[in-house]
């Protein structure tokens, strides 16, 4: 299916977006509010709820509430899994407006949304749901005597803070596990970001969620998400975006009451080309969509790549041809593989960054256009940059690889983890031991070989170093939103 960009000019233009903060099972008028740009056009985007003291503190009451209640911890499992199944059925009714609403905020491809990002989100909804019921505790005979069960229960009132480059997946892969286990969970979404996930609010109060358990606090990071890191009622807070902030998070926990805390962070992920690999073609392909798509914008980007010498100008060659498949266009065209930054803002940081350090690397390949009038950057390959650079080691989070060269797999192996990130890497060899050796070694959460960005929920996704603290999805994610308790027992 494909829609004109006529109709979804239009269809966007007639929507009714809800703006307002979610509390106790209702949308609420706040005090403050705040102003933003849509990415697409730049038009004005106005009164949408900031969340201040006042809100904060009632969604906390009301979360904390329903807690100590236990309203939510001893709702049965079939009543669980009823209610999401059926936030599951709302979001696939309504998969055209969701991808309409972040399409408008963010300027991601339309496409992107209605073909891929929602859909995902959906599955993460009803694999998590799926799962409920499938969760086996511990009973441990300690002795003849003694009998001790080993139960995870739930942490309390949890808070997530969750980006904008995606808006419902990292969202939905922190929410649904940590409400499934018996939180009252807050969410803090990104101010870029914020219709669709109180559209998920609305369909959660209509699939029968009880109030106080699930709260959307819309607003500025330093004012609301600071506060729910520092409230000492907030027992957990779960946080994707930057590394920068994601250390802030840890200071304001551990000066507040040592809540639990998640970090999902930045990343510069390697992407090896072996050369005992045979699949050219394949890998550019794989490099090209993995590090253009969004504009650069996904945290687990292959934003450094490394090619033996001997393939270097062959590969070069094929990911020029593939990167054109990744030229910018109107977020609302159907066509659009690739669409706007989230900002004017981001398009005049990533130049700036290019223009400070522009004698860094050996040259520039600026695939198409550079001249873009919309808030998009072409796809750009900065060949041989030099390993001090800010371009070669900071997160660029633009349509911006770093491609270098090396003589030895051993080299490439100190190249790709040389490197304060550990999200992501990938190993192209058609050696199996050269492979697993490789993967071993690399010091990433989750290493591809011969492949980049394919998985599914039964994994695990996370990474190392300042890349982050604990894992989303996967079964291990119930292992964040709880906590091990021991009953012991005298026969």
């Amino acid at each position: 299916m494909s829609f004109s960009r006529e109709k979804l000019t239009n269809d966007l233009s007639q929507l009714v977006i809800e703006k307002r903060a979610f509390i106790n099972n209702e949308f609420i008028e706040t005090k403050n509010t705040f102003s933003k740009k849509s990415p697409i056009d730049n038009s004005l985007i106005d009164k949408i709820s900031a969340c201040h003291t006042e809100e904060i503190d009632l969604a906390v009451y009301s979360a904390n509430k329903v807690y100590q209640a236990r309203t939510w911890i001893d709702f049965s499992i079939e009543g669980k899994k009823s209610i999401f199944l059926k936030l599951a059925e709302l979001m696939r009714k309504n998969i055209y407006e969701l991808s309409l609403l972040d399409c408008y905020e963010t300027g991601r491809s339309f496409k992107n949304y209605y073909e891929d990002s929602i859909p995902k989100a959906i599955e993460i909804v009803e694999w998590f749901t799926e799962s409920i019921d499938k969760l086996i505790e511990e009973a441990s005979p300690s002795n003849k005597d003694h009998l001790s069960l080993v139960q995870r229960v739930p942490i309390g009132v949890v808070a997530c803070i969750t980006p904008w480059n995606d808006p419902l997946v990292p969202a939905l892969w922190k929410i649904i596990p940590a409400l499934l286990a018996g939180n009252s969970v807050i969410i803090k979404p990104a101010e870029q970001s914020t219709f669709s996930i109180l559209k998920i609010a609305q369909f959660l109060k209509e699939a029968g969620l009880p109030p106080g358990v699930f709260s959307v606090l819309p607003g500025p990071g330093d004012i609301t998400g600071k506060a729910l890191a520092y409230n000492s009622e907030v027992r957990g807070i779960f946080f994707t975006g930057s590394s920068e902030v994601g250390k802030k998070i840890l200071k304001y926990a551990g000066e507040s009451n040592m809540k639990r805390v998640g970090l999902e962070c930045g990343g510069k992920s390697a992407f090896i080309i072996s050369d005992k690999t045979n699949k050219l073609e394949l890998a550019a392909k794989t490099l090209a969509k993995n590090i253009f798509y969004n504009q650069g914008q996904i945290c687990s980007a292959p934003s450094r790549a490394f090619v033996h010498i001997t393939l270097f100008q062959e590969f070069l060659s094929i990911l020029t041809e593939e990167a054109y498949n990744f030229t910018p266009g109107h977020s609302l065209d159907y066509a659009s593989n690739v669409s706007t930054l989230i900002s004017f803002e981001a398009k005049e940081r990533i130049e700036k960054m290019l223009k400070d350090n522009e004698n860094d690397y050996e040259r520039a390949i600026i695939v198409g256009d550079k001249n873009l009038t919309l808030n998009s950057l072409p796809p750009t390959i900065l060949v041989n940059v030099n390993l001090k650079s800010p371009l070669y080691s900071e997160e660029i989070f633009g349509p911006v690889l770093v491609l270098n060269t090396f003589t030895y797999i051993d080299d490439a192996i100190t190249l790709a983890n040389d490197s304060e990130y550990g999200l992501a890497g990938s190993i192209w060899t058609d050696n199996l031991s050269e492979a697993l050796s490789c993967s071993q070694r690399l010091e990433a959460g989750i290493v591809h070989i011969n492949s980049y960005g394919e998985d599914d929920m039964s994994v695990p996704f996370g990474g190392f170093k300042q890349s982050g603290i604990g894992k989303d999805k996967s079964l291990h994610a119930f292992s964040e939103y709880t906590q091990l308790k021991t009953t012991w027992i005298k026969i």
